[in-house]
């Protein structure tokens, strides 16, 4: 399908129509544009950060305006609804109150999810507010066509008019040696996105929706439709089939991405249902005509594998937020199935608000995606720390990651208090202070926790013949584990990486790092005879008893004492990585204490 292109007078009266039509919407794009252009003039990253939450404030509120509007216009008396732009604009506002400063988003994860959320409910409102009290099969499919088409041309002419403006600034500073600042490229950008774009899109869109019902199916769709998107359904069936046979032949549990997969195929369905539902009888296209109800009736079986996947990591798991999504869509997905299989009127508009009704629901109340999966993990926390305490403290190396990765999430989130019953430990306690200005609430400290819970790690969890693994131990706090000393002569920190220098100066001494052999040598600089070794396999040997986070690891088990001839020291490991391999151990890189003294 070409577009056509249109005359000046016609762009003009399109522009002003918008504007009556639109002025909420216009008005909150080009304040938006102009926000952002004035940020991106000021050239300071700090005054960028530190207005975010009005960036995405705006960011989402333009498809909500732009939807209101498209709901209101349904009425018989449109004046009459005006006052819903208003509960829009305080929505928006409640939105723009409930989002944190800057410093506080890399607390937790979920403002920015829940940011997520609402933008894609406004666009999935987009593809239904007409046609909430009202239902036009024809004039659906034709509201669809009239957004998709409005939205590739916008996007096109104003990528057409972004790319002469700045090849007309590039012409300008070659020419005439004019200096251009790098941010008018990002400024033209925006404004042509922010502004020209949303203009030409509102600009583009008919008033009269439900007039609209004769339907005009072009030969680009069909063969878009019949030769390659019904081709890739066909492929994704065969793949998911020919898997679902393998798990039956081997007896095996599907992994867990086939969900995606499930949920992806879908997706592409609902897409070419929603392409072909008026004229899918009338072409003479077997494939076309059979899409229904055939890729409904063989998505049931995928649907069970899709199940047994989600639901076998929520078994052992819990349930996280992107579970909790992969599965509401999951269940959604079934509904929907069984929607278009067994109902008689099938108005597709379902497809769009339920989905906006899961993006809204899922976003607040104790049913959320946020509340529901904190429980899961505190659940899980509770049972496998139960069990392991039950054991006399002896956990397995797979417990003990779990256990980690919990508190990661709910640290993450800044809830790791909502363990404290379950530890008996005042968790909060155990952060260090912050040294981050931008992160004002500190670091736990992980290591200080387990050691207070002196759980052990039964060593023959770790399995012997487990090759390749990689080992690391990461920002430990060991830096503020010394403030002096003591009964040392010298205090050196030691820092060594794959690619860097293996010597590091030692006032009379000299010590040099051998990965070969994972050993540390120091010698006299007078005539380079070995005053004292420090030997690591063994040490790196006990570490790994830890699993893949050394971070477990007690402060005692990171401290290395060795007695010399002429030389002693204590060596504080500070972080570390290496892999075991079937080789051997190879050392990666160390981070390290060194006290040293003369006997």
């Amino acid at each position: 399908m070409l577009m056509k292109i249109p005359s000046i007078s016609e762009i003009t009266s399109k522009a002003q129509n918008a504007i009556l039509r639109f002025p909420l919407a216009l008005l909150w794009a080009v304040g938006g544009t102009t926000f952002f252009i004035k940020i991106i003039e000021d050239d300071k990253y700090d005054y960028l950060r530190n207005h975010n939450d009005e960036i995405l404030t705006l960011i989402v509120g333009l498809s909500w305006l732009i939807g209101i509007q498209f709901f209101i216009e349904q009425f018989k008396n449109p004046r009459k609804w005006q006052w819903l732009k208003l509960i829009v604009l305080a929505l928006l506002g409640l939105f723009y109150w409930y989002l944190p400063a800057i410093q506080y988003y890399r607390d937790s994860p979920i403002y920015l999810v829940r940011f997520f959320l609402y933008l894609i409910a406004g666009h999935l409102f987009l593809l239904f507010a007409p046609f909430i009290f009202k239902w036009d099969k024809n004039a659906y499919w034709n509201y669809l066509k009239n957004t998709s088409v409005a939205i590739i041309r916008s996007l096109f002419y104003s990528g057409i008019l972004y790319l002469g403006l700045i090849l007309a600034l590039a012409a300008i500073s070659a020419l005439f040696d004019v200096h251009i600042k790098s941010s008018r490229y990002g400024q033209l950008y925006i404004f042509c996105l922010g502004t020209v774009n949303t203009w030409i899109y509102l600009s583009d869109f008919p008033k009269d929706i439900f007039q609209e019902t004769t339907i005009y199916f072009e030969k680009t769709l069909e063969v878009l439709v019949k030769f390659i998107l019904i081709p890739l359904v066909i492929l994704y069936l065969l793949i998911l089939y020919a898997y679902s046979a393998k798990i039956i032949i081997e007896w095996e549990l599907p992994k867990g991405w086939v969900s995606y997969l499930v949920i992806a195929l879908s997706f592409l369905g609902y897409i070419i249902q929603i392409i072909i539902n008026p004229i899918q009888k009338e072409l003479k296209s077997w494939t076309i005509n059979k899409f229904y109800p055939w890729f409904y009736i063989l998505l049931i079986p995928l649907n069970i594998l899709l199940f047994i996947a989600i639901l076998r990591r929520v078994s052992d798991y819990g349930i996280t937020e992107n579970r909790y999504f992969v599965l509401a869509i999951a269940l959604w997905n079934v509904g929907i199935i069984l929607y278009l299989l067994f109902s008689t009127k099938k108005a597709l508009k379902v497809l769009p608000i339920s989905l906006f009704i899961i993006a809204i629901v899922s976003s607040v109340g104790f049913w959320s995606a946020f509340s529901v999966s904190e429980k899961s993990q505190i659940q899980q926390f509770e049972e496998i720390f139960t069990e392991v305490k039950n054991r006399d403290n002896v956990a397995t190396n797979e417990e003990i990651g779990r256990l980690q990765d919990i508190l990661d999430y709910l640290e993450k989130r800044k809830e790791v208090s909502s363990l404290n019953s379950i530890t008996k430990l005042d968790l909060e306690s155990f952060r260090d202070p912050a040294v981050d200005e931008d992160y004002k609430a500190g670091w736990l400290n992980t290591t200080k926790i387990w050691d207070s819970i002196a759980f052990e790690v039964d060593a023959s969890s770790i399995p012997e013949n487990e090759h390749d693994s990689y080992y690391s131990l990461y920002s430990s706090d060991q830096r503020n584990t010394y403030t002096a000393i003591n009964d040392f002569d010298s205090f050196t920190y030691l820092s060594f990486y794959m690619n860097s220098e293996k010597r590091i100066a030692l006032d009379s001494l000299y010590l040099e790092l051998y990965p070969e052999n994972n050993s540390l040598k120091i010698y006299f600089t007078k005539d380079d005879t070995v005053a004292l070794e420090i030997p690591l396999t063994e040490k790196l040997t006990e570490l790994s008893k830890y699993g893949n986070n050394l971070n477990n690891a007690s402060l005692d088990d990171l401290t290395m004492e060795i007695t010399g001839t002429t030389h002693s020291c204590k060596l504080v490991l500070s972080e570390l990585s290496f892999r075991k391999t079937k080789e051997g151990i190879e050392l990666q890189n160390i981070n390290a204490f060194l006290f040293l003294k003369q006997n």
